[in-house]
């Protein structure tokens, strides 16, 4: 692709299509992306900070620490990539960019593909756990949690790995253009990698996903229903276990709103694969312009999904935020945890006058 087939503009520069392309393109990459890569990048190097104490070990966080780790990388390069649409990229400064832009558009891929096969891991990882716990004993390890991750890192990063030899530079009169080599340009190999990428990356994670994302769903709602029924139990073993059987729960449904926001972000940019296996205007055209535009918003999802886990982790995981104070803020993590130990005295306190004034214990 040489320099004037970079150009997108259409004969009719004020028509609502353009509007919409540049003007989603001047606000996603010059504003927001950048500023949702800062805070993921923050967001997941805390992650994996916090997810990688001794008190904080396990087969589950193994892969959240990776997922954090590959979604910093993502970050990093969706933000580099961004220069793209920064006016006056082209000369002889950025030289630099456009010699590394394959390397950066592999790596981009490739951690955009470890982080989708790290959540269908943990996924059915925790699938195996909750529906399938003496299975689980044997098989959610941190060992093997570890060589799956090494096993998924490595395998996406080979299979994007022509990604680099696709695109060249080269630079005349002080103006650097980037273009498609002979490889990038054969029909056949455009087919092939376009296919590959969406069944390997796409298709079938998505699907692995959604279904044990529902069966833990199941798990959950069916563990509070039996749950419920044993409010009035009052022997020791039975609050123990369900002490335990609630902590089990809140981790489970806090993975499962990680795949959630998985999926809602991630679904759009599937489904624009999709149609564009049937429907590829010329960018040139109306149209084509229409589809860059959705695609930049599409695209910003997938940062928005690699920036959020941090939250999510901070909204529901009690044990995530004690082991975050106690890292970075001893002293508020003192306060906190009094303030939790009172709280949790009183409610326990009061659940046995409770269950020591009802009705069954009054007649035995």
């Amino acid at each position: 692709m040489d320099c004037a087939e970079n150009s997108t503009e259409i004969v009719d520069d004020d028509s609502a299509a353009v509007l919409f392309r540049d003007g989603g393109r001047f606000w996603i990459h010059r504003g927001l992306q950048p500023l949702f890569c800062v805070v993921g990048l923050v967001g997941n190097l805390l992650t994996v900070v916090v997810l990688t104490r001794p008190r904080m070990r396990s087969s589950t966080n193994t892969y959240l620490a990776a997922l954090a780790l590959s979604d910093i990388a993502y970050l990093v390069t969706t933000w580099i990539l961004t220069a793209e649409h920064y006016p006056d990229n082209k000369g002889s400064e950025y030289f630099w960019l456009w010699r590394h832009w394959g390397c950066l558009l592999w790596l981009h891929d490739a951690f955009m593909g470890i982080s989708v096969w790290l959540t269908a891991a943990f996924t059915f990882e925790r699938y195996i756990a909750v529906c399938h716990p003496l299975r689980g004993r044997v098989f959610c390890t941190e060992s093997r949690a570890r060589r799956f991750i090494v096993t998924i890192y490595i395998l996406c990063l080979l299979l994007t790995s022509t990604t680099p030899f696709e695109w060249s530079v080269e630079e005349k009169d002080g103006v650097v253009c980037k273009k498609m080599t002979p490889l990038g340009l054969d029909p056949m190999y455009r087919t092939v990698f376009y296919w590959s990428w969406a069944t390997l990356f796409v298709f079938v994670p998505l699907i692995v996903i959604s279904i044990f994302n529902t069966f833990l769903i199941e798990a959950v709602h069916r563990s509070k229903r039996q749950r419920s029924g044993l409010t009035q139990q009052v022997e020791p073993r039975d609050c123990a276990n369900s002490s335990r059987q609630r902590q089990e729960n809140k981790i489970t449904t806090t993975l499962i709103a990680v795949v959630i926001l998985f999926i809602i972000c991630q679904t759009p940019a599937a489904v624009m694969l999709v149609v564009y296996l049937f429907y590829n205007p010329d960018k040139n055209s109306p149209s084509g312009a229409i589809m860059l535009g959705l695609g930049n918003i599409f695209n910003f999802l997938t940062t928005v999904n690699a920036s959020s886990n941090f939250l999510l982790y901070c909204v529901m995981s009690d044990k995530y935020r004690r082991t975050l104070l106690l890292t970075f803020c001893p002293c508020l993590a003192t306060r906190h945890q009094r303030s939790h130990t009172f709280t949790s005295y009183y409610a326990s306190h009061h659940n046995s006058s409770v269950r020591f004034n009802s009705p069954n214990t009054l007649n035995t």
